[in-house]
């Protein structure tokens, strides 16, 4: 027997494509958007359904009368395109602005650890004596219940209890670390210490150390490696209870999801299995109702016409075709098949670079350190070329100097030892995860690259044109930079870096914030290109569609992986593996 109905209409910010990002309205004052939902699974039972669920922004449905279902121990990976409200949705979950039952634990991460003095491993521990005395109470209530779900919560309560052992928290917390790049050392190390990125990094590893019962995650390889990556992955993809994730990253999605869920035209559309296996049910769904769709509209064309023809005609042909009106006002009241719309996707593109005559960028016995000591050199005589033809990833562990590599590239870091010559007339963009924050953000993306680009800004339509292919388009071109999201964001700068016209691009985890389809066309436009490429990324997907070499940069060295992408994903995963033994 189900529960009776909880209905409640909630509100809360959104940082989904559209919506306001830092100045979004707080709590309590006039909030842009609203949500609701109705519980419709037993109160006591692990799987979570809520009916009627719809979430608003600026008067905006995102997520109109879909029904939410999660079943324990499934793994959900949340796909949509930027703006259709994947993030608002996981917050909603997150904070229950939604009836949720009471004994579902949730951890949503949201963002990084505050930067106090505690360490990292202390940061990762501090909830679990909270947490134990919370699940010892209620299973001190629970006692000596007879009714069968109250006795199944306590089942569940003892299961958690023996996961969190306190005896063992510590090992099994450092552990977590360890695998997203933690040394024992760095463990110790106090989270002020840390840049954002790290403790986003703490914040992810207490995420999955309190394994709850529902865990929200929001694009967690952003700030990670390709080693990172793979271990998040192995360790995800044994995750017993329900996971329900945002990410840009087909690879990602295929090694850990058992479903999709998609954010499409406002509605929550369940498939089974992976993202791969995804793509071709929905292809297969998508073909049969368009086979189903012509054959209708066939039908209904062929009866308004033998209505038009023979209405007003005998008495016997007027009755046919009074009987075929009947039967059309039925197939128009029983609902028609949809056709098909297809994704809106932008298509990126990179103006023509030009010729250079090689050399154009070459670093003769290179060796860089921030310091004097040579033994705390992070590169030691490394001698490499980059030229129009190159299409270059750099790969190798955290902190073996990829991101390095690239500020000597753009002459933002010269060597220690010595040179790095570049053609006279090169011209270099470099993306990075901190660009957007040197975006004026009071100006509009229209305004910001007028002031970039003075030459452009006599011809606004030619620069809206520019821009708009990097889907900054409409009214977005004119809000404030502010109110974007950080999608919205990253594609102003991207526009940018077109606008710079450049013979070869350095991009430093530009995936970021991009949404699968942006990801594609990005990969398309780079392809379609004739410049120069070096890319720093933990999306293996993007690599394998756009490089042409991979270079390793470990133990001081950059050297050339004699092989593609997913052969050295085949070796980081023997590593990794073997580490978890």
């Amino acid at each position: 027997m189900k529960n009776e109905e909880q209905e409640q209409t909630f509100i809360d910010g959104s940082d989904d494509e559209g919506a306001p990002h830092e100045d979004a309205p707080k709590k309590g004052g006039s909030v842009p958007w609203t949500g609701y939902g109705v519980l419709e699974s037993l109160d006591q039972a692990r799987d979570l359904k809520i009916g009627k669920l719809s979430v608003s922004l600026h008067g905006t449905e995102l997520v109109k009368d879909a029904t939410l279902e999660l079943n324990y121990g499934n793994r959900y990976g949340l796909i949509g395109q930027n703006g259709s409200g994947k993030s608002t949705l996981l917050r909603v979950l997150g904070e229950r602005q939604v009836p949720i039952p009471a004994h579902m634990d949730i951890h949503y991460l949201s963002g990084e650890v505050e930067a106090t003095d505690k360490t990292a491993i202390e940061t990762v521990l501090e909830d679990l004596e909270a947490e134990t005395k919370r699940l010892e109470k209620e299973a001190e209530e629970l006692v000596g219940a007879e009714d069968e779900e109250q006795e199944e919560r306590l089942n569940i309560i003892y299961e958690r209890l023996d996961a969190l052992e306190p005896t063992t928290a510590k090992a099994r917390a450092g552990k977590i670390l360890h695998g997203l790049g933690f040394t024992t050392e760095m463990q110790k190390k106090k989270t002020r210490d840390y840049s954002g990125g790290w403790r986003m990094r703490i914040a992810l590893a207490k995420a999955l150390f309190v394994s709850p019962t529902m865990l929200l995650l929001d694009e967690p390889t952003n700030h990670l490696d390709l080693e990172a990556c793979i271990w998040l992955e192995e360790y995800l993809k044994n995750y017993e209870r329900i996971l329900v994730f945002v990410s840009h990253s087909q690879d990602f999605l295929n090694g850990v999801c058992t479903n999709i869920i998609h954010l499409h035209n406002s509605k929550l559309i369940y498939y089974g299995g992976n993202y791969d296996q995804y793509v071709v049910t929905r292809q297969e769904l998508e073909d049969h109702q368009m086979k189903q769709y012509y054959r209708e509209q066939g039908e209904i064309a062929h009866m308004k016409d033998y209505i038009a023809r023979f209405g007003h005609g005998s008495a016997k042909l007027a009755r046919q075709a009074k009987s075929k009106e009947k039967v059309l006002s039925k197939m128009v009241e029983k609902g028609l098949t949809e056709k098909v719309t297809a994704d809106k996707v932008y298509k990126l593109r990179f103006e023509p670079a030009g010729f250079l005559a090689p050399p154009i960028m070459a670093f003769n016995d290179v060796s860089f350190g921030y310091g004097s000591n040579p033994k705390s050199f992070i590169y030691e005589k490394i001698t490499i070329c980059v030229d129009l033809e190159s299409r270059v990833a750099l790969v190798g562990p955290n902190g073996a100097g990829k991101s390095t590599l690239l500020k000597m590239m753009c002459g933002e870091l010269s060597p220690t030892t010595g040179m790095v010559r570049c053609h006279q007339h090169l011209r270099l963009a470099r993306y990075h995860q901190h660009l957007q924050d040197h975006l004026d953000v009071n100006l509009s993306p229209l305004e910001y690259l007028s002031n970039e680009f003075p030459e452009l800004a006599t011809k606004p339509e030619q620069m809206r044109q520019q821009i708009g292919r990097f889907g900054v388009t409409g009214k977005v071109q004119t809000l404030p930079i502010k109110s974007l999201s950080d999608g919205q964001k990253s594609r102003v700068v991207f526009a940018w870096l077109a606008l710079k016209n450049p013979h070869i691009l350095l991009l430093d985890e530009p995936t970021n914030h991009l949404d699968i389809e942006t990801i594609d066309s990005l990969a398309d436009a780079i392809n379609n290109w004739d410049g120069g490429l070096v890319l720093v990324s933990h999306d293996f997907r993007l690599i394998g569609q756009v490089a042409k070499e991979i270079w390793e940069c470990k133990n001081k060295r950059v050297t050339k992986w004699n092989g593609d992408i997913m052969s050295y994903k085949k070796k980081l995963k023997e590593e990794v593996m073997a580490s978890l033994q």
